[in-house]
């Protein structure tokens, strides 16, 4: 519920996975954002020009045509840095490390991309995994089916 209206009726898995907009994204689990204008548009995928100028392909959820601004929504546990780990082809932007936070079984990196000082990455700590280190620039990426292209507010 937002002002009194159902936003989406759906079991928590869905909500998760698929909110069909903003504020569900952020009603439940943490999620990233991302603002950008829609250029393309095609059945089940679009690409995206975030304000820094880099190009993503999303997943067009309740966006129609090019031009359109758009909200992208992108869980920090599907994002990635360690490139090999996605197919060859994916969109990637570039990212500074702000911080690196130690939690035991996960790190968690807080990054700047395409203006946005939030966006929060969720790594496994796992054997040979990488530790970044404040001020270092990577490259960050995700699946197309992960970046969902919201209506923006």
């Amino acid at each position: 519920f937002n002002d009194g209206r159902i936003q989406q009726l759906a079991p928590p898995e869905d909500l998760y996975e698929r909110p069909e907009n903003g504020f569900v994204a952020q009603f439940i689990g943490e999620n990233n954002t991302l603002e950008g204008t829609v250029e393309t548009i095609g059945e089940g995928n679009c690409t995206v020009r975030l304000g820094d100028g880099s190009v993503i392909d999303a997943l067009p959820v309740n966006v129609s045509r090019a031009g359109e601004r758009t909200l992208l929504s992108i869980r920090p546990e599907r994002a990635e840095f360690n490139l090999d780990r996605l197919p060859e082809g994916t969109h990637t932007v570039k990212a500074e490390v702000l911080e690196f936070i130690y939690m035991g079984d996960i790190f968690r990196v807080r990054l700047r991309i395409a203006g946005n000082e939030n966006f929060v990455i969720k790594c496994r700590n796992a054997v040979g995994q990488r530790r970044l280190r404040p001020g270092e620039v990577i490259d960050v990426g995700w699946l197309p089916q992960d970046c969902r292209a919201l209506e923006a507010a």
